[in-house]
């Protein structure tokens, strides 16, 4: 799987539009080949992707699809080497967990009352 860097990629991408492409949008029915046609072919597909788009966006966006969530919320983050500790409000509490490579461990939950109340309180 090496060889799927990114040259491979655009290397494979170019053999399949000289292979299969040439001759689905290309070729007339004379079989003789029309750069204007495949041109405007290519053009009126990429104009569909972006009016699909553009359509789920304002569609998404309607149904709040797209919209963040207030129930789960990232606070903090705090890497260390290999591993981190987040900080994750979910809902009416905050969690406090450690990831590393030995797995996950919970460091704590607290509740929302009691999370405002000690960042309140002075140093």
């Amino acid at each position: 799987m090496t060889f799927l860097n990114k040259r491979g990629v655009v290397i494979c991408l170019a053999f399949l539009l000289w292979t299969a492409c040439e001759k689905a949008f290309a070729f007339q029915n004379d079989n003789q080949f029309s750069f204007i046609a495949y041109s405007v072919k290519i053009v009126l597909a990429l104009a569909l992707l972006a009016v699909a788009a553009l359509l789920f966006y304002r569609y998404a966006s309607r149904r709040g699809l797209l919209k963040r969530s207030d129930e789960l919320q990232l606070i903090a983050f705090l890497p260390l080497g290999n591993d981190k500790v987040y900080l994750i409000r979910c809902k009416d509490h905050v969690v406090g967990l450690f990831v590393g490579k030995s797995g996950t461990a919970l460091l704590g939950k607290w509740s929302i009352e009691e999370w405002d109340r000690h960042k309140s309180q002075p140093r």
